[in-house]
């Protein structure tokens, strides 16, 4: 048996030596993995990175808005924001043009402004505001991939207004905060001056309605006395006057007429009572007024009756002396003269409060309306006070000082803090370069599985000579020819990946676990022909199309149909894909060689069922490859 397989291998070996077009064929054979892995890693490196060809129609019809005198045109703005833009093609057309180029392909999609955008977008001063829209159009018929490429820029723009609007908005408010805390700050002690009084107010509630009570009998009073007074002014007047007037003769009369004298001396006295009764009516009816209303011209007034009643009181007590110096026949002269002096400055001041008359009463009618309209307000204020006082004191010092600290807020930072309040600190375990990378630990294994189909398609099973072997022999013999190409195939494809820069671990390892892979997948393929033949060939495509997807080598498993995740543990280039991950993106040894011993258990397994099979299908297997032939079809 041994030597039936020595002499198949050299024989195809001596084959391939001898006849250059097959080693033309084989070498084609060699280089389609290769071509077919190195292609799509190359054309898929970095797609998203060549957006900006992809064209995208800008319709702007935008008329702006008016708000607090100023005009507004967000559509505008948003368009010189996207000619700055790069990521993709942005084509500034109007709608017509738009639309047709979306329809007939010019244009992959189109984002519309409408006319009331700036309006809608402006609604959040207003009570009803409005949701701003841009339309957004698609072909999707253009390509499977571009419209979502389009529909990653409009969330892009979408999320730039949004953005814009969050940060310009919510810096305003803290712009209007920060004035606050600067209002704040400079009126903080106002406030708890305001406070302390407002609460002292309210203790002395009780206390105001004494006051006002007694204000209002005190006026009560008063305007009913002072017109009484008031019209007794004048004869007080005169009785002031003929007090100045009797002195001037008194003096003389003292020596020629005592008896005379002493009767003047009398009668003097008893109008300088009633004048100082008067003036006493006077000062209680104004001191009752200035009490009540604390009007501080009154004050003055009030001080010069006081005083020209001690006037009148001390003009009183010498007369008195003057009158018993005149009953004991003694000359009062040196009282007299005092006399003159306090008779003249009460006589003034009676004068002066005489003129003051109508100023008075204009006070009393001004006292009188204010007390009316204390009197009217009171009840209203009395019952605002402990409300007032209750929420100013649920005001803590603490939260005026948290607003005050807004007015030392640095503006700038708001607004960045607005535009990115969450920034995302990405950091990837296991980064990977590009694209093309990410997508080689599964074309690599797709591509040398193809290239075994290839190979077992091209290159006949059967050993023709005139020599007879057994089935074990051939399929021994002629694996031989087929490992080699399987080598060679996977030693290109890791070669071309080097010469790609594909992102990798290990070089070494790369290479190492590529031979493997297609070693397995050639053996795999190679049994599965050797065995059943053209049936075979059939199972290896089909196993193909099945692993293209369920290897989960682009999608996420958990997102493939149930089919697909239930199959997926049951095909070989699943560990082939998740081995060299591994050795992509970094290596964690516990599963790359989980990976490696699932993936031997597949050509294991199909290398010992051939031999146990084969010489029991292979008569069949023949029988129906002749009867192809015969066909004329295959």
């Amino acid at each position: 048996m041994i030597k039936g397989i020595t002499e198949i291998f050299k024989n195809d070996i001596k084959a391939i030596i001898r006849n250059p077009v097959v080693m033309f064929v084989l070498l084609v054979i060699i280089c389609i993995p290769a071509l077919y892995a190195l292609l799509n890693m190359q054309a898929t490196w970095d797609p998203y990175s060549e957006t900006q060809n992809i064209k995208v129609a800008v319709v702007n019809i935008d008329s702006g808005y008016n708000t607090n005198g100023t005009h507004y045109n967000v559509g505008n703005t948003l368009v010189d924001e996207l000619k700055n833009n790069k990521n993709f093609s942005w084509q500034f057309v109007d709608k017509d043009t738009a639309l047709n180029g979306v329809k007939n392909g010019t244009y992959y999609a189109a984002l519309i402004i409408p006319s009331n955008f700036s309006e809608d977008l402006l609604s959040i001063e207003t009570t009803t505001p409005q949701q701003a829209k841009i339309q957004y159009i698609v072909n999707d018929k253009l390509n499977p991939v571009a419209p979502r490429l389009t529909n990653a820029g409009a969330d892009e723009v979408q999320t730039k207004i949004n953005n814009e609007i969050v940060k310009t908005v919510d810096g305003i408010i803290f712009g209007k905060l920060s004035d606050v805390g600067d209002i704040a700050k400079e009126n903080k002690a106002e406030f708890l001056k305001l406070r302390s009084f407002v609460n002292e107010l309210n203790g002395k509630i009780s206390a105001i309605n004494s006051d006002i009570s007694e204000a209002n009998s005190d006026m009560s009073t008063i305007q009913e006395i002072w017109p009484k007074v008031s019209a007794a002014l004048p004869e007080i007047q005169n009785y002031s006057n003929a007090i100045r007037e009797n002195y001037d003769s008194l003096y003389n009369q003292i020596e020629s007429n005592p008896q005379a004298a002493l009767s003047k001396v009398q009668n003097m006295e008893t109008q300088l009572n009633t004048t100082i009764t008067g003036l006493k009516y006077v000062d209680a009816i104004l001191t009752s007024l200035y009490n009540a209303t604390g009007d501080a011209q009154l004050k003055p007034i009030i001080t010069q009756i006081e005083t020209d009643i001690g006037y009148g009181n001390q003009a009183l007590a010498v007369l008195q002396k003057v009158e018993t110096a005149i009953k004991e026949g003694k000359n009062p002269k040196g009282e007299l003269t005092q006399l003159k002096t306090l008779i003249d400055e009460m006589d003034d001041g009676v004068n002066t409060l005489v003129a003051n008359k109508a100023s008075i009463n204009q006070k009393i009618n001004s006292a009188a309306a204010k007390l009316s309209l204390v009197n009217s307000k009171w009840p209203t204020v009395k019952s605002a006070i402990p409300i007032a006082a209750a929420k100013l004191n649920s005001i803590n010092v603490a939260d005026i000082d948290k607003l005050i600290a807004f007015s030392d807020t640095n503006q700038g930072d708001v607004k960045n803090y607005f535009e990115s309040p969450v920034e995302l600190d990405k950091e990837s375990m296991y980064p990977v370069d590009n694209y093309g990378s990410a997508l080689a630990p599964f074309y690599i294994p797709i591509s040398l599985w193809i290239g075994c189909i290839i190979a077992v398609a091209m290159i006949s099973m059967r050993v023709k000579t005139g020599r007879i072997y057994n089935a074990a022999s051939v399929y021994l013999g002629r694996m031989g020819i087929f490992l080699i190409i399987a080598i060679l195939q996977a030693l290109l494809v890791a070669i071309g990946s080097l010469y790609l820069h594909v992102q990798i671990s290990s070089a070494l390892l790369f290479v190492l676990t590529t031979l493997y892979i297609g070693i397995c997948a050639m053996i795999i393929v190679y049994s599965m022909t050797s065995a059943f033949g053209n049936a075979g060939k059939a199972l290896a495509i089909i196993i193909l199309v099945l692993q293209i997807t369920a290897t989960a080598g682009i999608f996420p498993l958990e997102i493939l149909p149930p089919f697909f995740q239930a199959i997926h543990p049951y095909l070989p280039l699943t560990y082939g894909v998740g081995a060299l991950r591994e050795v992509v993106a970094g290596v964690i040894w516990s599963t790359y060689w989980y990976n490696i011993l699932y993936l031997t258990v597949f050509p294991i397994l199909a290398f010992v069922l051939t031999l146990l099979i084969k010489e029991k299908v292979d008569k069949r297997a023949q029988w129906t490859e002749e009867k192809l032939k015969e066909s004329g079809l295959f």
